[in-house]
Formats: structure tokens, sequence, C-alpha cells
């Protein structure tokens, strides 16, 4: 007989009793995060657990060489200097040459699976275009069932490329490169490739650790703009499980969280790419709110998160690296951090072949132009208020993510002076 429950940090979400199903060797639940959260998570995070890092010399477990240029030495004994002062932020160390102009970082979700037989490949692929001079920042999602060229293997899809450097690290990167080093550098040659852009660095995170990362800040405010309903979520014996989350505000934990993040039965890969982005604004909003960036408490625990699942080729030993993803997380405004993604309305698609997805290349570029743009040439599109005169509640919130979803620029949501019977667009621009 089902039965429901009811999470502390996820109201509205039900999960009703697993139920056996047979083995799936194609689809392992013992999965890394789909998206990686560090790019975001790091720059809000970053300054202060690496910091508390730095001081224990733990960092080295975070910091990853990029297979694909020679390694830079971690530097030594600068923390010592200053630990003593006690302060969380030193004053003004000097701000590296990463932070003064812009960057791209490739987030990388992994599908590890505990049968090496079934192969290692990238769930989700979410590259970030970061300006830390213009304080902004943008991120465009691939999807993986995306047919590309990949270095070394040939045409296949994107998620493959992970997979293939992992499995062969040392002969494409040299001896004592580690399958993640090598996994993450093929996977960054290939979204080169693909988008015609320079991938500056690349990060990865364990599920387990957004969960942990999630609950360590007492959860997520989420607006769910439409109910998702999944009626085989997967589980870790293989099996299934019911899961609901109703439309409207909720406060998820790290596992319901991942859970959003994660559902596919309830929509499609292109919808499942908007609600990772939707997750990943939802912690840089609620780490600011409470003002945690300054909460020297908190540092053990986050340290320990990202010691444990972080991997990443930013140079995060440098003082002035962790000073400057502080000061940026602190200033980057959440209508600064754009969204884009690779999908049917955006990109035309060449080609079909089951589950493969050839994409139209002019299309791309495009988007990636778009991409890389920034705020400023998204606002010379007009930016939309929505106000909510239908008095019905949360209305407003609920349209404006939908069309902040669909590329559109929006003002804060608001109420409106009066109800009224028909919805009225009101044009100030004289250029409707």
């Amino acid at each position: 007989m089902a039965r429901d429950t009811t999470s502390t940090h996820g109201k509205g979400l039900h999960l009703a009793t697993p139920h056996p199903a047979p083995r799936r060797p194609a689809r392992s639940w013992r999965k890394w995060l789909p998206f990686a959260i560090g790019m975001v998570v790091g720059l809000v995070l970053c300054g202060a657990g690496l910091f508390y890092l730095r001081a224990n010399q733990a960092i080295d477990h975070i910091q990853q060489p990029d297979a694909r240029r020679l390694p830079t030495p971690t530097p030594r004994g600068i923390i010592d200097r200053i630990i003593g002062g006690g302060e969380l932020y030193p004053t003004q160390p000097p701000l590296p040459d990463a932070l003064r102009e812009p960057f791209t970082m490739l987030l990388i979700g992994v599908d590890l699976r505990p049968d090496p037989t079934d192969g290692v490949r990238s769930d989700t692929l979410i590259a970030v275009h970061v300006d830390p001079v213009a304080k902004w920042a943008s991120m465009l999602s691939i999807p993986r069932d995306s047919v590309v060229y990949v270095p070394h293997l040939g045409y296949a899809k994107v998620n493959s490329a992970y997979g293939h450097g992992y499995a062969n690290a040392a002969e494409l990167y040299g001896d004592g490169t580690t399958p993640e080093a090598g996994g993450s550098a093929l996977a960054a040659e290939t979204v080169e490739k693909f988008l015609g852009v320079k991938i500056d660095y690349t990060a990865q995170v364990d599920f387990h650790g957004f969960e942990a990362l999630v609950d360590s800040i007492g959860g997520v405010l989420v607006d769910v703009p439409k109910t998702l309903l999944d009626p085989e979520y997967p589980t870790e014996d293989y099996g299934v499980e019911r899961v609901y989350i109703p439309a409207g505000l909720q406060v998820l934990n790290g596992r319901n969280a991942l859970i959003y993040a994660r559902s596919r039965h309830s929509s499609n890969d292109f919808d499942r790419s908007k609600r990772q982005q939707r997750v990943l604004r939802a912690v840089l909003e609620q780490v600011r709110a409470r003002g945690l960036l300054n909460n020297v408490a908190a540092l053990p625990e986050w340290a320990a998160v990202l010691e444990d699942n972080v991997r990443t080729t930013l140079p995060v030993g440098d003082l002035g690296m962790i000073n400057g993803l502080a000061g940026l997380a602190r200033e980057l405004r959440g209508d600064r951090v754009l969204q884009f993604s690779i999908n049917p309305l955006d990109v035309g698609v060449a080609q079909e072949d089951g589950s493969d997805i050839y994409w139209n290349e002019n299309d791309v570029a495009a988007l990636v132009a778009q991409w890389q743009a920034g705020p400023q040439a998204a606002e010379l599109k007009g930016r939309i208020q929505v106000l909510n005169g239908a008095a019905v509640q949360g209305i407003a919130g609920r349209v404006s993510t939908f069309l902040k979803d669909k590329g559109f620029v929006l003002a804060t949501p608001g109420q409106a002076e009066q109800t009224y019977e028909h919805s009225m667009i009101i044009d100030y621009t004289g250029q409707p």
C-alpha cells in the first residue's frame, strides 16, 4: 500500500513507497549531479569555504590540473601570513588575471556507474560565461543527446566525450592524468569545437555534495511554474518511486531540490535544463539573502562539502582568486545571471535519428552570440513587468518565471491597483 511522506524542507513534495523494478543496466542512479553547480555555488561559497580550506591545506583535494595544459603550482604559505589576523577576507590581495577579463567555465555533471562495464558519461553540461568586471554571468545548457564532433572519437553524443576521456586519460593526455581530469579535458575540448568558444576552466560536483550544500544553507526557495509529476523516478536500488511537486513557491531541501532538477519523466530534457538553472539561481539568491558569505560558523560544513565533492581547474589555491570570487558573489545580482539553453524553440533541428539530435550550426552560433553578449544586449529587447490583476496569489511571479525561461528580460513582478477581467498589455517603448 502506498504511503505519502512530506519532507521538512520540501513542502508539497510527496514520495510514494518505492516499487521494485527490474535492473536497468543503462540507467544507474549512482550518478553525479546532473548539473555541475560549481560556478554559481563556487562564486557564492568559494570565497568563504575555500578560504577555510586553504587554511587547512585541504584545497589540493579540490584543485584539479587541467589535462589540456601544464598545471600551475598551487601557491603555499600565503595563508599562514594572514590567518593570525582573524580576517575572513584579507585586505585587497592582488586581483588575479583570471578575474580581470571574461572567462568561460564548463560545468559537468557525471553519470558515474557502479559497474565499470556500464561506462561513464556526462549527464548534463552547462557552459557559463562570466564577466567579473561588468558583474554578470550567463548560463547555456547543452542537451546530452546533441550529436557533435568529439576529438579522438568522431561524431557522437556530446555526453560521450567525458566517458571517452575518462577511460583513455593517460593515452590522450599523458601518464599521471587521472580519469576525472581526462574526462573533463575531453568534454571541454568537445564543447569548444561545438560552440566555437574557449573553455577556460571546468568544474564537477558530486550529487551527494549538492544535497549537503543545499541543506547547509537551509534549503532553497523555488517558484515552481507548473506541477511536476513523475511516476517513475529512479531509486538507488533500481526501482522507481512517485514524486509530486505542486506549482507555486516551494522550500526544497537538498534531496528534493535534486529531484526537482533531475526528473525526466515529468516532461523532457529541455524543460529539465530550465529547472536545473532555476535551482542554481535559487541557491545563489538564498545564500545572498541570508548573508551566509560572512557566516564564519558555517565554514567547516561548507569546507567539508567542497573538499569531498568539488573538482575544478579554477586556480582556487590563489588567495586573490578566492577573494575575487567572494567579491563577485556579493555583487552579482539575480537579474544579471542570464539563462539560455539549446532547444528546438531557439535552435533549428537539422536532423533527428532516434534520440540523436543534430542542431543547425548557424542557429547555434546565433544563440552563442546572445549568450556571450550579456545583460546590456538583452535589455535592448525591452523589459517586461508582470502585475497581478487577477486576485490569484503568486500568479505574477509564475508568469514572470515562464517569460524569463523564454528569454525575456523581466522586472520585479508586482500587484496591480485593481482587479481586471481580461489581461492587458501596455507598451511604453512606442515599438510594440
